[in-house]
Formats: structure tokens, sequence, C-alpha cells
């Protein structure tokens, strides 16, 4: 009689040990941190389209930013990149600054990743915010960095 509890008791724990090793790798899966706005260096998801602001440089004797995406398109299909739609940058007084660079590749197929730079003539100010729109649905994700996170133009 005792020893069938043991054997009981034995697959019972068993069977919590795989129950949880099931949930902790479900759970692992999950690596992004899905929230509205994002900060230098952080890996944001939005619509499967993952996105990084990797640096922010002053151009042009810092009468300007330059900053530098990377974009892995993950979903189904084939997406191009249009920098006025998919990335709105406002000035003080929320009107739309327009880009200033043309990028070589602006067409991200299906698992690609690539670098993805804008331009802007701005006023030099404390708090910089730029969104992301991704084309699919109306939401968006938001971009902030400092005047003291810009790195300057050598």
């Amino acid at each position: 009689m005792n020893k069938s509890k043991n054997k009981i008791i034995i697959i019972l724990i068993g069977l919590i040990i795989v129950v949880a090793a099931i949930f902790l790798l479900i759970i692992d899966k999950d690596e992004y941190a899905f929230k509205s706005e994002y900060k230098i260096g952080e890996q944001a998801l939005i619509d499967d389209i993952e996105l990084t602001l990797n640096q922010v440089t002053h151009i042009n004797n810092n009468t300007g930013i330059e900053l530098t995406f990377q974009i892995t398109n993950k979903t189904n299909n084939t997406i191009t990149i249009n920098a006025d739609k998919y990335f709105v940058f406002y000035d003080i007084n929320m009107v739309q600054i327009p880009n200033k660079y043309t990028n070589d590749k602006s067409i991200i197929k299906k698992d690609e990743t690539i670098t993805y730079k804008l331009q802007y003539d701005v006023a030099s100010k404390e708090l910089y915010e730029i969104y992301f729109y991704s084309q699919i649905v109306e939401n968006n994700i938001k971009f902030s960095f400092t005047s003291s996170e810009i790195i300057q133009d050598i």
C-alpha cells in the first residue's frame, strides 16, 4: 500500500513538472514588451513589423537630426515604406516635418531586415518624438529621445 502511494506521488510530481515546463516554454516565446512608447535601442513590434531606433545624430552643423532605424518585416507580404506616411515627426506646433533623406531601399520582403534612415531639419529642443504608423491599422507607436541622447555630427 505504501509503495503504491509513493508511485502515485512521484507520477503527480512528474506531471506537475512537465506542465510547468510547457507553460514556461509558451510564455518565453513572447519576447516583446508590448507598449506604445520606446526609447533608443528598444525593439518594438507593431502589426508584425519589428523596429528599433538604433541612433540619432546631429547633422548639418546641428540644424537637423538623422535617425537610423532597423526594420524587420515579419508579415507574410512585402511592404513598401514611405517615409512621410509611416514615420511622422512633428515640430513644436504639431505640424509634420517632412523627411529630407531618400533611402536606397524602401521595399522590405518577408523576413528581411533593412537599415532605414530619416533626416529632419528641426530646431533644438529637450524632448523629441517620432511616430510610426504601420498602415495596417490606425494604431501607432512612438519613439522618444532627449537632446542629450543625440550623437554629435563629426
